[in-house]
């Protein structure tokens, strides 16, 4: 049964079980992907002390991911990538995000969070939950990948923010990111 979840200044998360998608009755009208391009990028943490990453205890945790990525295809002017990478929403509708991240962690034994950051009138909103990997060596390349259903209205800023249960540094070997427009 899918059900919204309010986040915050007014944005509205699509909350999905059992495979059941929201939207999946409407026609893509745009998209738009974006892709992390070489050498690898970075992002260091914070660590939480904690592996459970809720952003709704550890919001001051997250950080948001600037500068990580370039647009590689957009269709029908709804979306705008900006120059830091996230995407900015030029037409109101339900925005179906989906997208992958080979990552690693300079420390060992730690776990990663990923989740949505939208920007609504100068104020940051995080998904209400977060994808989680562990990272049992530092180093090794582990995969987070998700999707999630966003409210969107003119001018909201969407991308992704990291958090860590361990203090270090995040990298990114390869990553993308989908979002598709479905009215």
């Amino acid at each position: 049964m899918a059900r919204d979840i309010k986040a915050g200044n007014g944005i509205q998360f699509d909350d999905t079980t059992e495979g059941e998608l929201l939207i999946s009755n409407k026609a893509l009208i745009a998209q738009v992907a974006i892709t992390h391009p070489e050498p690898a990028y970075t992002v260091a943490v914070t660590g939480t002390g904690n592996t459970g990453l809720n952003p709704a205890i550890y919001e001051s945790s997250f950080v948001d991911v600037l500068n990580g990525y370039t647009e590689s295809f957009n269709a029908d002017g709804v979306f705008t990538v900006l120059p830091d990478g996230r995407v900015q929403i030029n037409k109101t509708g339900t925005i179906f995000i989906s997208g992958y991240a080979d990552i690693y962690h300079s420390a060992n034994n730690s776990t990663v969070g990923v989740a949505f950051s939208i920007e609504r009138n100068s104020v940051r909103v995080l998904s209400p939950r977060s994808v989680h990997a562990r990272m049992p060596n530092g180093g090794d390349i582990g995969n987070i990948s998700g999707c999630g259903v966003v409210a969107a209205q003119v001018g909201d800023i969407i991308g992704i923010a990291l958090a860590s249960s361990v203090t270090g540094t995040i990298s990114f070997s390869a990553s993308a990111l989908v979002y598709d427009f479905k009215g």
